[in-house]
């Protein structure tokens, strides 16, 4: 069930996250980031004045891979796509192929020049260096392809459309080719301040059509949106134009928001709107297969308490990301001393099974462990983090002074294990031992003040997420989610490590 996890919170790209590939700066901070490097198929050159000049040479764009090692769809991206040898040939045909880790200091001004922050991510430029084409994320073969063959034409490139826009082109063709440019650069408020203008043009009829796939799919949020019901009613007609699986997956997405948010805590557990939703599913037919009745399934038994079986549950799910997302994701603060057991005994095998492929998934199943292992020590309440308040540019300017990192805990007033990271993590000795010598450190409500536009800037869209800055101010790492002591300070450790600090 891929597009489930658009909607979970520790951020994962669909099928990407478990595959591996090589980073090309030294060893891969992942345990498994280096063992496929050889299978890593494009020609690439990894000097910008390098990749300037054969452009000039050539007459071919540039195709630059963004990277950030510390990224798992980046990873996941040389795994899936960059290893696939027709598409690394049709890559090098049009293209002159340039890449480089844009978070190493070397680097870093390429990431301030072209607003790179978040990844996957992809420019491709021409021979002066001029934006042609964003695509931030991945995706799998053929529409990563897709979406790169855009750039070659003015008629679809960001570039060539935004250009045809500000002339005052504003038919329906141009109109479709600009929003699909922008939703693929991320351009989120251009998109939505434009996107009524073509939805003024479109009859319903219209909205199975091939073509307008991406932009309903950009517009379907939720299961009460009135564009989503049509779909729905009017499933025969995008099934033959648009495929029965991707109509599933869209329908299954939507469905998977409404069950996840009760996995999260988000949303009250009740049973009776659970059901609600398992009867919109069979009435939407999503074949008894699809994962998100299995997902139905966990979520309803964890619900009501029924952890063996949670576990159970859990354990027949077919699919590796879906289960990684839950496991993460459900939290058992009532569980009895039996249940704990049982759920580390769960995580320990769980960290056997990726430890015995070299995946750096064994840590996190460890870390869910550690998680109930680790005794909260409640006279531990002094000489926790010392978090300081300050404006954003206050602190950078503080760790600057100090030769410091900065640790922002981003928060929400209503998530709960936000409160919990509060109250048993933050306050323990060992953690502010080992922090305030290295950081300067802030908690942020990422809904007031300065949060939604920090938020905004790093990508947030999961709570607690904690970013980890240097001085100026560009992201090392985010750690999310709620972690114990003994697994917090593990993860940043990692991260210290990795920066050289």
């Amino acid at each position: 069930m891929k597009s489930l996890l658009r909607f979970a919170a520790v951020g994962m790209l669909a099928t990407m996250c478990l595959l591996p590939a090589r980073a090309q700066q030294g060893p891969s901070t992942y345990d498994d980031g280096d063992s496929l490097a050889a299978l890593v198929k494009m020609k690439y050159v990894y000097s910008f004045e390098e990749a300037l000049a054969k452009a000039r040479q050539t007459k071919k764009p540039i195709f630059f891979n963004c990277f950030a090692d510390w990224a798992r769809p980046c990873h996941g991206m040389n795994g899936m796509v960059f290893s696939d040898q027709a598409f690394c040939d049709w890559m090098d045909k049009n293209f002159v192929c340039f890449f480089a880790d844009v978070t190493k200091p070397d680097n870093r001004s390429l990431a301030q020049r072209y607003d790179v922050s978040t990844f996957a991510h992809y420019l491709v430029l021409d021979a002066d260096g001029e934006v042609i084409h964003r695509i931030v994320g991945g995706a799998p073969l053929p529409d990563f392809q897709d979406r790169v063959a855009l750039a070659l034409s003015p008629k679809t490139s960001l570039a060539g459309t935004r250009a045809a826009y500000e002339k005052g082109d504003r038919s329906k063709k141009l109109l479709l080719n600009y929003l699909t440019a922008l939703n693929l650069a991320s351009e989120d408020s251009l998109y939505n301040l434009i996107s009524p203008s073509y939805t003024q043009q479109l009859q319903p009829k219209e909205y199975a059509q091939k073509e307008n796939w991406l932009f309903v799919r950009k517009n379907v949020r939720e299961s009460t949106d009135p564009l989503f019901k049509y779909i729905v009613e009017n499933r025969a007609a995008f099934d033959k134009n648009i495929g029965k699986e991707k109509v599933d997956d869209l329908i299954s997405s939507i469905y998977g928001k409404d069950i996840y948010i009760y996995a999260t805590g988000d949303k009250a557990f009740d049973e009776n709107a659970l059901l609600n939703t398992y009867l919109a599913m069979q009435k939407a037919g999503l074949p008894e297969t699809n994962s998100a009745y299995a997902l139905y399934n966990i979520v309803k038994l964890h619900g009501k308490h029924q952890y063996q079986q949670t576990i159970e549950a859990l354990n027949q799910l077919k699919d590796e990301q879906t289960h990684y997302m839950m496991d993460v994701t459900l939290k058992y603060p009532d569980a009895t001393p039996a249940e704990q057991q049982q759920l580390i005994s769960y995580y320990g095998e769980r960290e056997k099974k990726y430890a015995a492929v070299g995946s750096s998934l064994a840590r996190a199943y460890r870390d869910l462990a550690d998680n109930l292992r680790t005794p909260v020590d409640e006279a531990a309440a002094e000489g926790g983090i010392a978090f300081t308040t300050a404006t954003f540019n206050e602190l950078l300017a503080k760790a600057k002074a100090e030769n410091k990192l900065v640790f922002i805990d981003g928060y929400t007033s209503w998530c709960g294990p936000c409160k919990l990271l509060a109250k048993q993590t933050f306050p323990q000795k060992e953690v502010g031992a080992y922090m305030n010598p290295r950081f300067v450190s802030s908690q942020i409500d990422m809904e007031r003040g300065e949060g939604p536009e920090l938020a905004k800037r790093f990508n947030i869209s999961a709570y607690p997420t904690m970013l980890v800055l240097r001085p100026d101010g560009t992201l090392v790492d985010k750690i999310v989610g709620f972690l114990a002591p003994l697994p917090f300070l593990n993860k940043v450790k990692d991260v210290v490590a990795k920066e050289g600090k």
